[in-house]
């Protein structure tokens, strides 16, 4: 059976071939790492669930949720918005979230297997047992639990997980970090372009008493010259 196509668009290559790590061997993964080339993605291969980072450059998460609705093919594929500054995501959509399913970051491994799971995998059918089988049926002898150690690939899944929370939460403390230092800029352009303004009108108030006194000037002149002429 063909596996399903996740498509991952997130300007970060550390998301990105993290998301591909936990999601190997379920899902073939597509990357794109930004809102254009997601876009160009999901035109030529119409995944099955995108999984869509919110702050990026150029397009953010909803303008390329916007942009791929609009692709015909593409209107109800599943989307999940990945971000950690949830703030940033209800400033543009207001909750609850109904265009998205929406997940915060840092997140872990499991976590977003289910999520995809919700989406792409069937409910098992459930077993229906008869009602006389079960009563002609001798009692179950009941066991003790027996502890077992942990197997390789438990160990393996939760190292994957501590670096899924690890990845994320440098990239989430980068991230609130650059999006404080641009606010302190813009604070400080604003009062720059306070003080340009102040120094402007004063220095055309200047100008206008210089021009003043330039006039000034040039009617004594001309009254010295006239004096000078008699």
């Amino acid at each position: 059976m063909t596996a399903k196509k996740v498509l991952v668009i997130d300007d970060s290559i550390m998301i990105r071939k993290m998301v591909k790590s936990i999601l190997s061997g379920k899902y073939d993964v597509l990357e794109a790492s930004d809102g254009k080339s997601g876009l160009d993605a999901a035109r030529r291969a119409f995944p099955d669930l995108i999984l869509l980072d919110f702050v990026m450059p150029k397009y953010n998460g909803y303008q390329t949720l916007q942009a791929i609705r609009r692709v015909e093919g593409l209107q109800k594929v599943p989307v999940i918005m990945i971000s950690g500054l949830k703030e940033q995501v209800t400033e543009h959509v207001p909750e609850p979230f109904t265009e998205f399913d929406f997940l915060e970051k840092p997140f872990e491994a499991d976590v977003l297997v289910s999520r995809i799971q919700n989406f792409l995998s069937p409910e098992p059918a459930q077993t229906v047992v008869e009602t006389s089988s079960r009563s002609s049926a001798p009692p179950a002898v009941r066991e003790m639990p027996r502890t077992e150690e942990p197997s390789l690939q438990t160990i393996v899944n939760r190292l994957t997980a501590t670096e899924t929370l690890l990845v994320q939460g440098i990239e989430n403390l980068i991230q609130r970090e650059v999006v404080a230092r641009f606010n302190e800029l813009n604070t400080r352009l604003d009062n720059q372009d306070k003080v340009i303004k102040a120094m402007s009108q004063r220095m055309d108030k200047i100008s206008e008493q210089i021009d003043h006194q330039n006039k000034g000037l040039m009617v004594i002149l001309r009254e010295l010259k006239s004096l000078q002429g008699k």
